[in-house]
């Protein structure tokens, strides 16, 4: 049975700062430390919205009453929204399996008479090239264990 005298419920306190910084210090590598001359510390610096207004409070709404829907004139959590509905989600990389070759391509005689392309004509030319031969067929979304090898290699 709940008691009649409950302590009141507190709110923490708003603050327009931003939040601790959230980068592990301890877990560093020779990469991390490269991006370190580009990296700005936001400790201690006002949120702010793509308008430049000031941000107290980031992670309440404004509702109608304690319990009720949010309110649209809530402007920041409309803004938030707009940046979660508007992202773009890439498309996984189109054949990212696969083998590659690189190196020089040389013929040992003449094809001019097969072939109009340069490289071909001349057997003292050396041409580099690159091969790349995937394993992976199908449009976006189908199995990466559903294939046919026996189709080739594209």
């Amino acid at each position: 049975m709940a008691s009649k005298n409950a302590p009141p419920v507190t709110e923490t306190p708003k603050s327009e700062m931003a939040g601790t910084d959230t980068l592990d210090r301890g877990n560093t590598n020779e990469k991390l430390e490269s991006l370190e001359q580009f990296r700005s510390d936001a400790t201690q610096q006002a949120l702010r919205t793509n308008h430049g207004v000031k941000i107290s409070d980031n992670q309440n709404t404004l509702k109608v009453g304690s319990r009720g829907p949010s309110l649209l004139e809530d402007f920041i959590m409309r803004e938030k929204i707009t940046h979660f509905d508007h992202e773009r989600i890439p498309e996984r990389i189109v054949h990212a399996r696969g083998t590659a070759a690189h190196g020089y391509f040389q013929t040992y005689e003449d094809h001019g008479a097969l072939s109009k392309a340069g490289f071909l004509r001349d057997p003292g030319k050396k041409t580099p090239v690159f091969v790349r031969f995937s394993t992976v067929q199908g449009p976006r979304g189908s199995g990466d264990t559903v294939r046919d090898v026996r189709r080739g290699v594209g």
